[in-house]
């Protein structure tokens, strides 16, 4: 794995440290609001109690789950060859590279371990888009970590750009390679079996 790749995937996890409440408000008060949240969750004793680990870890599946606009987040990391999926192909891989994306990370989530999250800039890039952009420190480290929202009834998260290398488009570039010989539904059935 490229240093790059680890770095993507040791950022990734922040991100997905972000619950579905307190989306509303400016994109930076969201974000903010919502890592906070989690970190009490990840923090509280509950969560490292074998009997009562389930019942935790399902609760952060999904505020997982609630942080991301899934429908914005696969269409991009599909790019041109979303349209080439018909609506239920566009939803068997929604869910399917979200499970796939929960079942990567939910480990690296778990490993929390008092990093800092700094929050730099907000710019607004259209009226329903914004970027966030953060530094993470923590182990003698700083990653810049910008997220990448979008607005439609709340701020959820479509991409995560970490030291310069975007989630989407590391998908996309994979997902593109696969569909230049393989038909969606091939495609989707990888993402499951990895799940």
């Amino acid at each position: 794995m490229t240093h790059t790749m680890k770095t993507l995937l040791a950022g990734f996890f922040l991100v997905l440290l972000l619950p579905a409440s307190g989306l509303a408000g400016t994109p930076k008060e969201a974000l903010q609001n919502s890592v906070d949240q989690v970190i009490i969750l990840l923090r509280d004793p509950a969560y490292r109690n074998e009997t009562t680990r389930p019942e935790m870890r399902t609760r952060l599946i999904e505020t997982i789950k609630g942080i991301f606009d899934a429908t914005e987040l696969s269409r991009r990391a599909l790019a041109a060859n979303w349209n080439k999926f018909s609506a239920q192909q566009q939803q068997r891989f929604t869910d399917a590279f979200l499970t796939l994306l929960q079942n990567t990370y939910l480990d690296r989530i778990e490993s929390y371990s008092d990093e800092q999250v700094h929050y730099l800039d907000e710019k607004l890039l259209a009226e329903n888009r914004a970027e966030v952009s953060t530094m993470v420190s923590g182990k003698g480290k700083e990653i810049p970590i910008t997220y990448r929202m979008c607005n439609d009834g709340g701020w959820k998260v479509y991409d995560v750009v970490i030291e310069g290398v975007s989630l989407v488009q590391n998908y996309r570039n994979q997902f593109a390679q696969i569909l230049m010989n393989q038909p969606p539904d091939a495609l989707i059935d990888m993402l499951v079996k990895k799940s």
